[in-house]
């Protein structure tokens, strides 16, 4: 079986399960998923959630460390939800960050502050389930429907 199906496969979430954080969605070739918030800063927390569930077991983050992130990028929400993304994509390639979970702390279309618990990679600890390559903007949507935020998100891997 393939990651991204046995990682689609994992999934137990349904349309109607509107408490549910994230899921996956079918893409060929890369992983993507469909994230939920009922606030555009619940939403961002779990797009960050949603990363690091692909990328590790997330349940093996020790919150142990902060760090605070602050990403800015014109454009709209989308353009700052993959700015988030990437940044922290960047921080694990660069400073082997992993984080079990961010708060954001203040938000607009064009700036985002958080505080994330996390500690730095440990390959003794931390298996790499699968290689993010990049967030990208194909197929990006992020919508409110009824009264609950969503967003599509394609990681290229």
């Amino acid at each position: 079986m393939e990651e991204k199906d046995r990682i689609a496969a994992q999934s137990s979430h349904t349309k109607a399960d509107r408490q549910q954080e994230y899921e996956y969605i079918e893409h060929t070739g890369d992983i993507g998923v469909r994230v939920f918030g009922s606030d555009l800063a619940e939403l961002f927390e779990n797009a960050s959630k949603a990363f690091f569930d692909i990328l590790t077991e997330r349940e093996k983050i020790t919150p142990c460390q902060k760090k605070q992130i602050v990403v800015e990028k014109s454009g709209g929400w989308e353009r700052l939800l993959v700015a988030w993304l990437s940044e922290l994509l960047y921080l694990f390639e660069v400073d082997l960050w992993l984080f079990q979970t961010c708060n954001i702390n203040s938000l607009t279309d064009q700036r985002l502050e958080a505080i994330c618990l996390g500690e730095v990679y440990d390959p003794d600890r931390h298996e790499i389930k699968t290689a993010i390559k990049a967030v990208t903007h194909h197929r990006l949507c992020l919508q409110k429907v009824n009264n609950l935020w969503e967003a599509t998100i394609i990681f290229d891997i």
